[in-house]
């Protein structure tokens, strides 16, 4: 098969292989299970949508339970069985990346509910227009933020240096 067809062929055979539909769920460690859910419905606007026993609690973005349970995003679960990724640096590789709009805002509400601004927003050099910005949660996850479209000055409000 020559390199031209090769996504062609794909395509053709993906009932019949297999193939990845999407995320289902990022699952992220917790100590205290019932904290770190209040932490990203204030964060976030998340709502809690079902739990496994003593363990777990599945949040989803929504206004309302049952949008939240209608929404086709990756689910959150926080989980108190993993081990956190807290003694990464901020720039390996272990760490959940979450798309936002309005990061600031985000990140304000983040560190009013106890997380630590590891990274402030900046646009590294991209061609897609990104901002890039990093907290710890309460269990010290670290939580990498993306937004796209937001790289310019008009429309990225830095704080200053320092603060």
């Amino acid at each position: 098969m020559s390199s031209d067809n090769i996504g062609v062929d794909t395509a053709r055979h993906a009932d019949e292989d297999g193939i990845m539909t999407g995320v289902g769920y990022v699952r992220l460690p917790a100590h205290d299970v019932d904290k770190l859910a209040e932490f990203y419905k204030a964060t976030f606007g998340m709502q809690q949508i079902g739990a496994f026993l003593d363990h777990a609690i599945i949040l989803n973005v929504g206004k309302t339970i049952e949008e939240a349970l209608a929404n086709p995003a990756p689910r959150v679960i926080v989980d108190k069985r993993m081990k956190s990724n807290k003694d990464y640096g901020i720039n390996d590789n272990n760490c959940w990346c979450f798309m936002t709009r309005g990061m600031e805002k985000i990140l304000k509400r983040a560190e009013e509910n106890g997380a630590t601004i590891v990274m402030l927003p900046y646009p590294p050099p991209s061609l897609t227009h990104v901002v890039v910005g990093k907290f710890r949660d309460p269990s010290g996850n670290l939580i990498e933020m993306s937004e796209v479209g937001t790289d310019t000055p008009d429309r990225l409000y830095l704080r200053p240096q320092g603060n």
